[in-house]
């Protein structure tokens, strides 16, 4: 992740979340939906750990569950700015930290770790995955989800976009193109992937490189939207849980 470029692009990427949430349509809400479901049961006086946490969506609706403490780390200091501005629970904290390190946080201190569509922003996945087992307390669990690795894949506007385009303008499937090609992408277009791009990795690098850190694969969930289209057929992201054990 590029602090600069997630600083300058703040107030855009605030703005597109806001958009987002506020869609009822959107395949956000289902993924959030899973989040709670798969947690719910172990939020009550757990220690939280938000990683990548933006504006702070994400720890505001599992600080309902009854979390001893939640806290969210962001390596950009305008986003952290923004969610705790916007966060009024007590048991809920923010700070900014490079999530590949996590030096803020203690061996051993965090029951729960989470991560809403981020891995994809972060240079160094294992370095990532590597942190978040070192601060998980045994039977920890890390739950977080990415655009899906499958489907969206690099593109570039205009010239090989990511949509196939139906005769009345509506995207009726995905171009696959450059699945294997892993590493730094950039849309080229308006959108979130165009203001700061992505790292795509493929579905096996991705679970090789969490069980080889020492995971445990607890369940793979892809949620769709539940408006009708294309995003109710194809997943737009993808929910990894996974547990260290004993």
């Amino acid at each position: 992740m590029n602090i600069p470029e997630y600083d300058s692009a703040a107030d855009f990427y605030v703005a597109f979340v806001d958009r987002t949430l506020n869609d009822p349509g959107s395949s956000w809400h289902p993924l959030l939906e899973k989040y709670v479901a798969l947690l719910k049961d172990r939020l009550s006086g757990a220690c939280v750990l938000d990683i990548a946490c933006g504006e702070g969506h994400l720890s505001r609706l599992l600080s309902a569950y009854g979390p001893r403490e939640i806290i969210g780390i962001d390596l950009s200091s305008a986003l952290i700015k923004v969610a705790s501005e916007r966060t009024p629970q007590s048991q809920v904290h923010f700070r900014t930290d490079d999530a590949r390190v996590l030096s803020s946080i203690p061996d051993a201190s965090v029951d729960i770790a989470v991560s809403k569509l981020a891995v994809m922003d972060i240079p160094d996945h294992q370095a990532l995955f590597s942190a978040v087992y070192r601060v998980l307390v045994p039977n920890g669990v890390f739950v977080f989800s990415l655009l899906h690795p499958c489907f969206e894949t690099p593109f570039h506007e205009p010239e090989a976009p990511q949509f196939i385009v139906g005769q009345q303008g509506e995207s009726t499937g995905y171009a696959i193109r450059e699945y294997v090609r892993e590493g730094h992408w950039n849309s080229g277009g308006t959108g979130v992937r165009g203001k700061v791009g992505a790292y795509h990795r493929t579905l096996s690098t991705l679970i090789n490189d969490l069980l080889s850190t020492g995971f445990v694969l607890r369940g793979l969930y892809e949620p769709v939207a539940k408006a009708p289209g294309l995003f109710a057929q194809v997943p737009r992201s993808l929910l990894i849980h996974a547990q260290i054990s004993n």
